[in-house]
């Protein structure tokens, strides 16, 4: 008797620890991105006077050349501040998808990538569990980034929005190699680049087969590369 007291008061004490483990990882989460956020918004606030400045100049110059350059690189920084935001707001709920979500969005911006996101439905309203979900983003936004921060314009757009019955993620990236198969690179090993196992679209087609309420189709025009996963 004392032995199965023990034992259970040991089961419970662990599963306390990993329980307040998750916790506190949620709540690093949360604080790091967080901070990213306010960072980013100070720098920009902080800031403000100075662009204000420069466009007046341009402005009272009349010199709509560069005036349009410096928008230019201005824009970047607003998206980044705006994308940031939009990871904490609409994401915070599902840390497994915000976690996938912000580290390839650090990764993207290694690669000079421009990766946006809009989320037009409840993620924790998803119809598929989150350890097969998670893998088959992680894998089709680690093709995207690749194969984006190739091309002259390195752009990753992932959309999260309902159609009638449906869940849909779809992830596009442009992309250089126009000749490939919508079916070959499904195929284990098949790859476009030098030195990659080709084992991840495979991979998701066999995740694909063990859940039947999941589905994926491939679209490619001479701009975009796009992955529209559907959960029915």
């Amino acid at each position: 008797m004392m032995k199965i007291i023990l034992f259970t008061s040991s089961m419970l004490m662990i599963i306390a620890i990993i329980f307040l483990k998750l916790i506190n990882n949620k709540q690093k989460l949360e604080i790091k991105n967080l901070t990213c956020i306010c960072d980013s918004t100070k720098t920009f606030r902080h800031d403000f006077n100075n662009i204000m400045q420069a466009i007046g100049g341009y402005i009272q110059t009349n010199n709509i050349y560069d005036l349009k350059k410096y928008y230019n690189h201005l824009i970047p920084e607003c998206l980044k501040v705006n994308n940031l935001y939009r990871f904490h707001s609409k994401l915070i709920g599902n840390p497994a998808i915000y976690s996938i979500i912000s580290n390839k969005y650090n990764l993207a911006e290694q690669y000079n990538v421009k990766m946006s996101l809009n989320i037009l439905l409840d993620l924790n309203s998803l119809k598929s569990n989150t350890y097969t979900l998670t893998r088959i983003l992680g894998i089709l936004l680690d093709n995207a980034i690749e194969a984006a921060k190739e091309c002259p314009q390195k752009i990753v757009n992932v959309t999260f929005q309902e159609f009638g019955d449906k869940q849909l993620l779809i992830i596009e990236n442009t992309y250089l190699s126009k000749g490939i198969s919508a079916k070959k690179i499904f195929e284990k090993h098949f790859t476009t680049k030098q030195g990659n196992s080709g084992l991840g679209l495979w991979q998701v087609k066999r995740l694909l087969d063990k859940n039947k309420n999941l589905s994926l189709k491939t679209i490619l025009d001479k701009d975009f590369f796009t992955q529209k996963l559907e959960i029915s």
